[in-house]
């Protein structure tokens, strides 16, 4: 139909030279810039109609269909639910859900309804749209619009030059075979045959290196980092653990930011973000953490690991990974809830992921259409034994609240629970017995000995945690009152943790882990209470806990760190006062220790010599015979404790910029050293 028969003027566009300069015109014939250029003002050639489209058939089927879908969601009667039913992880039934792809990533919905519509919403599209979908989030191109809700958790860098935060060829290969020896053996995360070709592409040329595995090997590299000593970085490196940390994650919070974790939705950036929290413990809030493991949750549940793969149809090295990735979020979601001083946190109501299987990574691959999991010893038993640890949290929410009284010394504890919760314990010690028994061997490395070695510390912690404080051995010669028995606590806490640095055979591959579960403010707590509790058993275990401490946490001596310089003055006071109490009873001076000296020689000559009013008690109250009440004595609360290390004030830091280590505003949470250290 031409203009003139269908009454419409032409449209004038604008002049050739306008269009050139890029400049406005007023479309008049010659327009003002061209009378201007004293140029011939040429108009430039229309484009060709575009022809309008005949009905599509097919549109209008799919059209019909969704609102056929509409109209019975909007009629249909909900089901009466069973009286019998009650939620939990064991209901009879629960949605099959589905799988959807969605600008690129995968989402899972429940509704099987919203799962139909997208399905013919997505096929509507594809003819509508004349376009070729966009690229792939994950792809090298680097043409993806900014995503504004990843500025809720990440820094701006969108200046950073990932280049230069690489490291070099050789020590990408370093790097790898650290984590392999080091870190994979405990968190089975990704899968090695997978990754190590790209890893390789990575170290040969970056160009073409898709971001998101970008992503993961920055995650890999500062785990790496992690589990190495400040000596093995210094001389591999040049630099301190510090400097490498910072740079490697750095390039991870990057790579992710410019990825857009917030919508889309992918496994390996999935288990990118995985191991860059697993590096997070000592070197961040812990708060900021747990929340920040919130989101990781969110974005499994979105992806869909929280159903498993069995029941979505995926083939089986899928299923596999996935279950691995989700135990790990499970595990993560336990250890930050409870350092952070909270319980067991939200996972979704409804989730059915089965525990992974006992295979190592050499018998899985992508094109298997069987698994078979193995009978014998595998790579997978420590992880297993933690998944076992996890269950136990999840499946026995009381056995916290027990845990949260006996910390409180409630005096009305409930005998049915604690027997419920030792019930429990049992069962665990029994299920990683027979995990040991199946698929341990020591032998076949250093995983399978920390994993022997773990059970008999877990359970003996669990038994401690839930024992109430009267039935405590020590219940009426040294613990009296809640404030004793939460000494005690502080001080098993730090036994414990020592027990699994000491054992020599497991400590030199994976030392990193028991150091990145070593809780300041606990060791800050106990060392507190020295000043003014200066005899017993108790107390002799907690100066000998306070000496091994400082010989095998070096970085207690950093006092850069505001929570080091409130251990250390309030571990050179304690002495001070156990020193007077010791000469007035013996008669002699005490020798100082080497860790003393060390201390009185790095803080300054004002700290060293100035005491805390409320934290010095007067001589003459104290004694070294047989303990009595100690609140008979100078009472020192936790409140007054938290005074020294700024608990009103919470610095969350930026998780995603640059790390600062908080002392401020936790809860006791005795029970995450007890559980979440897995």
């Amino acid at each position: 139909m031409s203009s003139s028969s269908s009454g419409k003027a032409p449209r004038v566009l604008a002049c050739v030279l306008c269009q050139s300069r890029k400049i406005k015109c007023d479309r008049k014939t010659p327009c003002s810039n061209c009378i201007k250029a004293n140029s011939t003002c040429t108009p430039s050639t229309p484009a060709p109609a575009r022809k309008r489209r005949r009905p599509n058939q097919d549109l209008q089927q799919r059209l019909a269909r969704c609102e056929k879908l509409l109209s019975e969601y909007a009629t249909a009667k909900p089901s009466a639910p069973s009286s019998t039913e009650s939620p939990g992880r064991d209901q009879n039934w629960m949605p099959t859900g589905k799988l959807i792809v969605d600008d690129g990533g995968v989402k899972f919905v429940d509704s099987f309804l919203w799962g139909s519509i997208h399905g013919e919403l997505a096929a509507m599209r594809e003819i509508l749209e004349d376009d070729e979908n966009a690229d792939d989030p994950c792809t090298p191109a680097d043409s993806q619009s900014p995503d504004p809700n990843t500025g809720l958790i990440l820094s701006d860098t969108s200046d950073a030059n990932l280049e230069d935060l690489h490291p070099m060829p050789a020590h990408v290969f370093y790097l790898w075979h650290i984590f392999l020896e080091r870190v994979n053996p405990l968190t089975k995360v990704i899968h090695v045959p997978t990754v190590q070709p790209l890893l390789v592409e990575a170290a040969t040329s970056r160009a073409n290196v898709p971001k998101n595995i970008e992503a993961l090997l920055f995650s890999i590299y500062s785990m790496a980092v992690v589990a190495l000593a400040e000596e093995e970085c210094v001389e591999r490196f040049g630099s301190t653990k510090e400097e490498a940390y910072s740079r490697f994650s750095s390039g991870c919070r990057v790579a992710l930011m410019r990825i857009g974790i917030l919508k889309n939705y992918d496994m390996v950036v999935l288990q990118a973000l995985v191991i860059y929290l697993l590096s997070l413990p000592g070197r961040y809030d812990r708060h900021a953490a747990w929340i920040l493991n919130g989101v990781t949750v969110r974005i499994a549940q979105k992806m869909g690991l929280h159903r498993d793969g069995d029941f979505l149809g995926l083939s089986p090295f899928e299923t596999e990974i996935r279950r691995r990735v989700w135990w790990r979020i499970v595990l993560l979601d336990a250890m930050y809830a409870l350092m952070s001083g909270l319980g067991q946190s939200l996972l979704p109501r409804l989730w059915d992921t089965k525990e992974p299987l006992n295979i190592d990574d050499s018998d899985l691959y992508p094109s298997m259409t069987t698994i078979r999991p193995k009978d014998s010893p595998t790579e997978m038993v420590f992880c297993l034994i933690c998944c076992e640890v996890a269950k136990t949290m999840v499946d026995t929410p009381e056995l916290h609240a027990v845990i949260l009284q006996n910390e409180m010394g409630s005096e009305t504890t409930v005998p049915e629970k604690i027997e419920r919760a030792k019930n429990r314990v049992d069962e665990l010690d029994k299920a990683i017995s027979d995990i040991l028994s199946k698929y341990s061997d020591l032998s076949m490395g250093p995983v399978h000995i920390l994993a022997a070695e773990t059970q008999s510390i877990m359970v003996a912690k669990l038994r401690e945690l839930i024992c109430p404080m009267r039935e405590q051995p020590e219940w009426g010669t040294e613990i009296f009152t809640p404030k004793d028995h939460l000494f005690k606590l502080s001080l098993t806490a730090g036994e414990h943790i020592l027990k699994m640095y000491q054992f020599s055979k497991t400590g030199g591959a994976f030392l990193w882990f028991v150091r990145s579960h070593f809780q300041i403010e606990v060791f800050v707590y106990m060392v507190g209470q020295l000043s003014w509790r200066t005899s017993g058993q108790l107390v002799e275990r907690a100066w000998a806990v306070t000496e091994v401490s400082y010989g095998y946490y070096s970085e207690l001596y950093d006092l850069s760190v505001k929570g080091h310089t409130t251990a250390a003055i309030l571990t050179v006071r304690a002495w001070e006062v156990r020193e007077n109490v010791l000469r007035e009873a013996t008669g002699t001076t005490p020798e100082r220790p080497g860790y003393i000296l060390k201390l009185q020689s790095l803080l300054p000559p004002d700290e060293a010599k100035q005491a805390h009013a409320d934290l010095l008690p007067d001589l003459k109250h104290l004694n070294v015979g047989t303990a009595e009440p100690t609140q008979a004595s100078v009472d020192v609360s936790w409140d007054q404790m938290l005074g020294f290390i700024d608990a009103g004030s919470i610095e969350w830091g930026d998780m995603f910029g640059q790390a600062q280590t908080n002392y401020g505003g936790f809860g006791m949470a005795f029970g995450g050293n007890g559980l979440g250290w897995m």
